[in-house]
């Protein structure tokens, strides 16, 4: 390894503890607010803060969010996972169309990329099943259910408390009204060296805009052969806020919408 790619897996490194510990300081703020307490868990079961009532919260800052980054033996043995039609099966064969050495890759990208385009469309398919889809964001949003409410800090984790406002929704209204206002499509090659069907692209039919997307991952040496998916956060509240009715204000600095309205009674 040359001393650039140290260094740049070094930063990468850094970078992604730095969101990490700011991710941790805003569930902390959160559940300052609420009365409630950050689980000291993994983190891997979207279930970040428990309030007064032990309803648990998946909550959420920044621009994008990263819902989940699954290698290939994470999508082999997640039950959950497995149990969601094809979803897994198809992802693992999205990551096995990149050969198992990144400098192989590198080597012959376009083979992969040809490689990647019929298993990028076999996904698009199977997740447009409408009862695959609900199940999927179920799972990657909520861990199948482990959360109760997604909870939104529209801005960088690290804002001080004192500026933060957060928005809580409950998981089935955000999963029916993503589920009704999500169009899903495979990319499309927008400028020369790009290739069609390299991702899935989750597309805001209110904003007519791309507010997510699943990739597989081929950009480093330490996220190399990983399925990625990530969503907008300013596209994910404006679907929730403009499609779910009633709004209220429970406390200082915290708003709940819909069926959360009832939370804090």
């Amino acid at each position: 390894m040359s001393d650039m790619q140290r260094r740049r897996r070094a930063m990468t490194s850094e970078q992604a503890s730095r969101v990490k510990l700011s991710g941790h300081r805003n569930e902390q703020d959160f559940a300052t607010l609420i009365g409630g307490s950050v689980n000291l868990g993994t983190h891997t079961d979207k279930k970040d803060v428990i309030d007064a009532q032990h309803r648990s919260h998946s909550v959420k800052a920044g621009t994008w969010w990263q819902i989940f980054l699954y290698s290939r033996e994470r999508l082999k043995t997640n039950t959950i996972f497995q149990g969601i039609g094809q979803v897994a099966n198809i992802m693992i064969d999205c990551i096995d169309a990149y050969p198992a050495s990144r400098d192989d890759y590198l080597s012959n990208s376009i083979l992969a990329k040809q490689r990647l385009q019929p298993e990028m469309r076999k996904l698009l398919a199977e997740l447009q099943k409408p009862v695959i889809f609900r199940a999927f964001l179920d799972k990657a949003l909520f861990d199948g259910g482990n959360a109760d409410y997604l909870s939104i800090f529209l801005g960088p984790a690290n804002t001080e408390i004192s500026k933060k406002e957060f928005h809580i929704f409950h998981k089935n209204e955000v999963v029916a009204t993503l589920d009704a206002n999500i169009t899903l499509q495979n990319s499309k090659a927008r400028r020369k060296g790009q290739m069609d069907d390299q991702k899935v692209i989750f597309r805001s039919n209110l904003q007519q805009k791309n507010i997510g997307e699943i990739e597989d991952r081929h950009d480093s040496h330490t996220h190399y052969r990983e399925m990625k998916f990530r969503l907008n956060a300013q596209g994910i509240y404006t679907i929730l806020t403009e499609k779910i009715e009633g709004t209220d204000q429970p406390m200082p600095q915290v708003f709940t919408h819909g069926q959360a309205m009832r939370l804090f009674k």
